[in-house]
């Protein structure tokens, strides 16, 4: 532990261990360079750091006279954050290569590396290069390492691979769209969805054979979480609706509900009508009739 003076705050919070994890992996352990980039909103701050919090731990650090990464970081944090920067070291040893012939890696690295304003002119040029790059952002996709905000991109990098795919509409990414729903968060998940509503038939085409395979388990879930994307198509609507009509719903409800949210842009009177009808059957969920009673509003706005 630090002496510490009047000015000085208990060093015991584990927000403070992933302050100086954040610190020492994208800002080679400056607290100088960190600060400024969070008083500049750069693309990879926390939300959950404080910027007055980073100050106090540069205070206490300057008092104390010591690095405080070794006093406070595990032996497991530490090296995490050599991986990281071998990671960075991977990525910029890309720039240093000259009359490169394969760009694809350094397209890759831009897409990765680039800050938000940036960011619009790296997607386009990865999305210049059309099925050529598709198996590397698929590769950038899978990559456990680049969804963890440690790592090179703040944990971006994987949606935004995901947002050329969609843009390219290559159908070999499909697979690995799928597998990635449910493994990210809300905001990266709706990119996930808006890739394979952009592929568009090939897509559907797969999400509905995985939506009436059987058993149903978490595939199915996923399958059904895609097919919202593309509410308001007749034949996803009708495939929705058909499995509504014949599963388990008491053993199945989560499964249901992403059927019925799926249904929400129904056109067709003959669809709406059997929708209404299943949930006035008496061993309907309670939940979901209240689901489907706030979509068959919308109908009449």
């Amino acid at each position: 532990m630090l002496n510490q003076d009047e000015e000085e705050i208990p060093l015991a919070y584990s927000i403070d261990n992933a302050i100086l994890m954040h610190r020492d992996a994208h800002f080679g352990g400056n607290f100088d360079l960190m600060l400024d980039y969070y008083k500049k909103n750069g693309r990879g701050i926390s939300q959950e750091f404080d910027v007055a919090r980073i100050e106090q731990l540069y205070r206490a650090q300057r008092q104390g006279g010591k690095d405080l990464a070794p006093l406070l970081l595990s032996g497991a944090e530490a090296e995490k954050i050599a991986r990281v920067r071998m990671a960075y070291k991977r990525l910029r040893s890309l720039y240093e290569v000259k009359n490169q012939k394969n760009r694809l890696p350094l397209l890759i690295a831009d897409l990765i590396l680039a800050e938000e304003e940036d960011l619009p002119a790296a997607i386009d040029a990865v999305v210049a290069e059309k099925g050529t790059i598709v198996p590397s952002l698929i590769e950038l996709l899978r990559s456990e390492d680049f969804y963890d905000p440690l790592f090179p991109g703040y944990g971006e990098a994987p949606t935004y691979a995901a947002q050329c795919l969609g843009k390219i509409g290559d159908q070999r990414a499909i697979i690995s769209l799928f597998e990635a729903i449910g493994d990210a968060d809300f905001y990266s998940e709706g990119m996930l969805l808006e890739a394979l509503h952009a592929i568009g038939t090939p897509a559907k085409t797969f999400l509905l054979r995985v939506l009436h395979s059987q058993p149903i388990n978490a595939d199915n879930e996923k399958a059904a979480v895609a097919l919202i994307a593309f509410k308001g198509d007749p034949e996803v609507v009708e495939a929705c609706i058909n499995m509504l009509e014949t599963i388990d719903l008491k053993n199945n409800e989560l499964f249901a509900t992403y059927l019925v949210l799926a249904c929400e842009a129904i056109s067709s009177p003959e669809q709406r009508k059997r929708l209404l009808e299943l949930a006035q059957r008496k061993d309907f969920p309670k939940n979901l009739q209240k689901d489907i009673q706030l979509i068959a509003q919308n109908w009449s706005l």
